[in-house]
């Protein structure tokens, strides 16, 4: 008996199986979200340091990224051509040793390089992360469970940020870093024997049946003795090649404007809050917690977001939450030009531009999701987010030189408010959006 794969996920039920993935992939980009940031925090001690300039920096925080472009794409194919598992697991074994080595850094340039790689394993999770539990989980709950994984990134960069202002101050940053790569070795372990492959993934394998009755009837489907699982793929090719041809061309296109733009405007905050509010006279302590607030904040928008989506539609909750983040990014602008906002004012226009900012970058995975079919899904998200991390990029260098002028402070604003109204641009293109849901 022929069963299509889709249909079988489509009728499981929400089981004890599914919060199990839930977690642990959860945990997963939990401990990824800290990585990422984990240079920000360090900012200010390394700049103490090392006694350097936030310009002479940026090329070590920038690295990071630069790793996450390439190696969001070459996990996408990877995960798309060897399944989900062998490369999320890779991935999680390569930024977890790689942060351990990048505690031992002894100057700028090797800091460079060892975050460069670090971030090639970082990028190489996401991904694969969002395609495995995209394709476990029933429609009704996909797009909270998407966000869920998502919105981990920042939960593990607002709790990095309570544990980092207390480390860093108390043991120095090279703790900081060596804790962050020895977790993720320590979850690999438990990943190589409890992480299940996609079911889209085992289908299609010529061997992949009878594991994938196995975990089926773990999720709570009954699966006839003779069944033979097949694939539905209505648009797109078996391969990386399919994201921009054909009917996903267009919102390929957006989707990769999208990304670059939200990066750019999500990883110029991300990227800078500490430094930034050191240098309004924020004691250490405090400058790191600000990442805590703007993180906290966009995951709470994110969740919002995820509940907005189906009854809205993708692009509206898409076009509000990035008229959101333009607001808030101007209401900063002012507050830190003046010099006389109260901290607190100052904290809680952050947490606003955060929550318009992570909003916008989770229900863009979401629509990726949506977008791309299971042949070319973990390409068409790790393709969108490579070219989202070149904004990234940018926003490290661009927004670092900025701020080390004189008078940085509004040009480095203007920048996060023009990277909305691209945003918003990339958003319009899309003609796959995910519609209205009748509630």
């Amino acid at each position: 008996m022929a069963i299509p794969i889709d249909q079988t996920v489509e009728g499981l039920p929400v089981t004890a199986f599914h919060i199990r993935l839930l977690a642990l992939v959860g945990v997963i980009i939990l401990l990824d979200g800290f990585d990422v940031q984990v240079a920000a925090f360090a900012g200010p001690a390394i700049l103490a340091e090392w006694r350097t300039t936030p310009a002479m920096l940026a090329p070590a925080m920038a690295a990071a990224l630069v790793g996450m472009a390439i190696g969001t794409g070459l996990g996408g194919m990877a995960g798309d051509r060897l399944g989900r598992r062998p490369a999320l697991i890779g991935s999680v074994i390569v930024f977890g040793a790689l942060s351990i080595l990048t505690a031992f850094a002894p100057d700028i340039t090797e800091l460079a390089i060892l975050r460069f790689l670090t971030g090639i394993g970082l990028g190489a999770a996401v991904p694969n992360a969002t395609a495995l539990v995209a394709e476990w989980m029933p429609a009704r709950i996909r797009g909270y469970a998407v966000t869920a994984i998502i919105v981990a990134v920042p939960c593990g960069g607002m709790i990095g940020a309570g544990f980092a202002s207390w480390l860093i101050p108390a043991h120095g940053w090279r703790l900081c870093m060596g804790l962050g790569g020895l977790l993720p070795l320590l979850l690999a372990l438990v990943m190589w024997r409890s992480l299940p492959e996609s079911p889209a993934i085992l289908a299609r394998r010529s061997g992949g049946v009878p594991a994938l009755a196995v975990l089926l009837g773990r999720a709570g489907a009954r699966v006839p003795a003779d069944a033979v699982f097949v694939e539905v793929e209505p648009v797109g090719k078996g391969n990386g090649a399919g994201v921009y041809v054909g009917a996903l061309r267009r919102s390929g296109i957006g989707l990769a404007i999208a990304f670059f733009a939200s990066m750019l405007a999500l990883y110029a905050y991300l990227s800078w809050i500490p430094v930034l509010l050191a240098g309004a006279g924020f004691p250490m302590d405090r400058a790191i917690q600000g990442s805590l607030v703007f993180n906290l904040c966009g995951v709470l928008a994110s969740f919002v977001a995820a509940w907005a989506t189906p009854r809205w539609g993708s692009r509206t909750t898409l076009i509000a939450a990035c008229v959101a983040a333009l607001l808030a990014t101007g209401v900063c602008a002012v507050m830190m030009a003046g010099g006389r906002a109260p901290p607190a004012a100052i904290l809680a226009a952050l947490g606003a531009a955060g929550a318009g900012a992570f909003a916008v970058q989770v229900t863009l995975y979401s629509l990726a999701v949506h977008v791309f079919p299971v042949s070319c899904r973990a390409a068409g998200i790790g393709y969108s987010a490579s070219i989202g991390r070149l904004g990234a990029i940018a926003s490290a260098f661009g927004a670092g030189l900025l701020l080390a002028l004189p008078s940085g402070g509004p040009a480095y604003f203007a920048l996060i408010a023009l990277a909305c109204l691209v945003s918003a641009l990339g958003v319009a293109i899309v003609d796959r959006h995910a519609p209205r849901r009748p509630m």
